[in-house]
C-alpha cells in the first residue's frame, strides 16, 4: 500500500511538471503566430496564471517577441495596445487623445508581477496621434520602443498612425527634382511693432526667368520651414516640379522675437492691429518690391495654425485689401474674431481654406467659421482629420491648401 501511495505521489509530480511544460511550449508557439486578437487574450491568459516564475517567463517571452518583431505598439485595424517595460509604480499614456494631460482612463495595467505594462484603445482607421510615456506622474518620455517620432514646438513626440492613415507624399524630400531657394534669415526693422522681424523667403527653380508671381505668407513661418514640421519647402518643391502649383513666392514670418529671443505669437496673433499694419505697410511692401511677386491681394495667401490661425483669420477681416486668400488650420479662436465675422455685413476675402483635426482639436471653432461662410456665401474648402494639434496633421494638410489657392 506504502509503495502504491508512493507511486502515486510521484505520478502526481510527473503529470504536474508535464503540464506546465506544455502550457510553456503551448504558449511560446502561439506566440511566433500571435496576432492582435491573440495578443490581447495572450496577456489576459498570462494574468491568470497562478505560478508566478512562470507568468513572469512568459511574459518576457512575449515582450521579446514583440520587440524583436518591431511591434510596440501593436496596431492592428481599430486596435492598439501601448506596451512599456519599466521598474515604474504608474505608468499613462499621455498626448493628442489625452490633451496633453494625465488621465486615469489612459493608465496602464501591469502584467502580473513583471515589469511589462499594457494599454488597450480603438480609435478610427485612418487616425494618426503624438503620444509620450509618463512614469509615476511625473516623468515624460518617448515611447523607446517606437522609432516613429513627430517633432512639435515643445521637441520631439512619439507618434503612431492606424492601418487606413493617408499621409501626404508630398512631405517627403525627393532627390530627383529641380528645388528652390530659400534665402538666409532676413531682419526688417518694423515701425509699427518697434521691434525687428525675421523672415525668410522661398523662390521657386527657375526664379530668375519667371514674373508676376502669386505669393504666400506663413506666421509661426519657422516651425512652417521646419523639416519634420511644416516641411512646406519641400511640399513646395514637390508640387511646382509635378506641375501641380503655379511657382510661388513664399515667406515664412517668425514670431520670435531675434533680439530677445522669445516666442510673442501670443501677442503678435490675437488680433493685434499693428502687427496687421506690420504686414500691410512694412513686409508685404517690402516683398513686393524686392521679390518678383504680382500685386494683387487675390494671389496673395495667410496661413497660420492654431493661434496662428486667428491671425490669418484676423487679417481676412482687417485686411482683405491685403490678403483675399486665407487657410487657417486647427484655428485657435481665442479672441473675439468669430464676434467680429458674424456682425460684418460685407466680407471682402475671396477664398478660404479650414482644416482641423477631430480629437482633442479646434473642431468646434473650425466649425463657427464654416457656419459663417456659408451664410456669407463666401467659397471655402473644409477638411476634419482623425488627428490632433499636431504638426503630423497640418503639414500632411499643406499639399490640398496649396492646390487649392493656386492650382495649375
Amino acid at each position: 500500500m506504502k509503495k502504491k501511495l508512493i507511486f502515486i505521489i510521484f505520478l502526481y509530480f510527473c503529470i504536474n511538471i508535464a503540464c506546465k511544460k506544455n502550457e510553456e511550449d503551448q504558449s511560446q508557439d502561439k506566440i511566433q503566430t500571435v496576432n492582435i486578437k491573440y495578443l490581447f487574450a495572450e496577456i489576459s491568459r498570462i494574468q491568470q496564471i497562478n505560478d508566478s516564475d512562470l507568468q513572469l517567463n512568459l511574459t518576457n517571452q512575449l515582450w521579446d517577441s514583440l520587440v524583436e518583431k518591431k511591434q510596440i505598439p501593436w496596431i492592428s485595424n481599430d486596435t492598439i495596445i501601448f506596451l512599456y517595460k519599466n521598474n515604474a509604480t504608474t505608468i499613462h499614456i499621455t498626448g493628442d487623445m489625452t490633451g496633453w494631460e494625465i488621465d486615469a482612463d489612459y493608465q496602464c495595467k501591469k502584467i502580473g508581477n513583471s515589469e511589462v505594462w499594457y494599454l488597450l484603445k480603438t480609435y478610427p482607421k485612418d487616425a494618426r496621434l503624438d503620444y509620450k510615456i509618463v512614469e509615476n506622474n511625473t516623468t515624460w518620455k518617448l515611447d523607446p520602443q517606437n522609432p516613429k517620432k513627430q517633432l512639435s514646438g515643445f521637441g520631439y513626440n512619439s507618434a503612431f498612425a492606424m492601418p487606413q492613415y493617408d499621409s501626404s507624399e508630398y512631405v517627403m524630400e525627393r532627390q530627383e527634382i529641380n528645388k528652390g531657394t530659400l534665402t538666409e534669415a532676413q531682419i526688417i526693422t518694423s515701425n509699427k511693432l518697434n521691434r525687428d522681424i525675421r523672415f525668410w523667403v522661398y523662390m521657386p527653380y527657375g526664379y530668375n526667368n519667371l514674373t508676376n508671381l502669386p505669393s504666400m505668407y506663413a506666421v509661426d513661418g519657422q516651425e512652417y520651414k521646419t523639416k519634420n514640421m511644416g516641411s512646406m519647402i519641400t511640399i513646395l518643391d514637390n508640387l511646382i516640379a509635378d506641375n501641380l502649383i503655379q511657382p510661388i513666392i513664399f515667406v515664412f514670418v517668425d514670431a520670435v522675437n531675434p533680439t530677445s529671443n522669445t516666442n510673442q505669437r501670443v501677442e503678435l496673433f490675437l488680433n493685434n492691429p499693428y502687427y496687421a499694419d506690420f504686414f500691410k505697410y512694412e513686409l508685404v511692401p517690402f516683398i513686393d518690391n524686392n521679390y518678383k511677386t504680382i500685386n494683387n491681394p487675390e494671389k496673395r495667401a495667410i496661413l497660420g495654425t492654431s493661434y496662428g490661425g486667428n491671425c490669418a483669420t484676423y487679417f481676412g477681416y482687417l485686411i482683405p485689401d491685403v490678403f483675399k486668400l486665407i487657410a487657417p488650420q486647427s484655428p485657435a479662436y481665442n479672441s473675439n474674431i468669430l464676434t467680429l465675422y458674424s456682425q460684418t455685413n460685407t466680407l471682402f476675402i475671396t477664398k478660404v481654406f479650414i482644416t482641423t483635426g477631430v480629437i482633442n482639436d479646434t473642431e468646434n471653432y473650425a466649425n463657427s467659421f464654416e457656419q459663417i461662410l456659408k451664410n456669407n456665401l463666401i467659397p471655402y474648402k473644409y477638411i476634419k482629420v482623425n488627428e490632433g494639434h499636431s504638426w503630423g496633421n497640418w503639414a500632411a494638410l499643406l499639399d490640398d491648401i496649396l492646390i487649392y489657392f493656386y492650382q495649375k
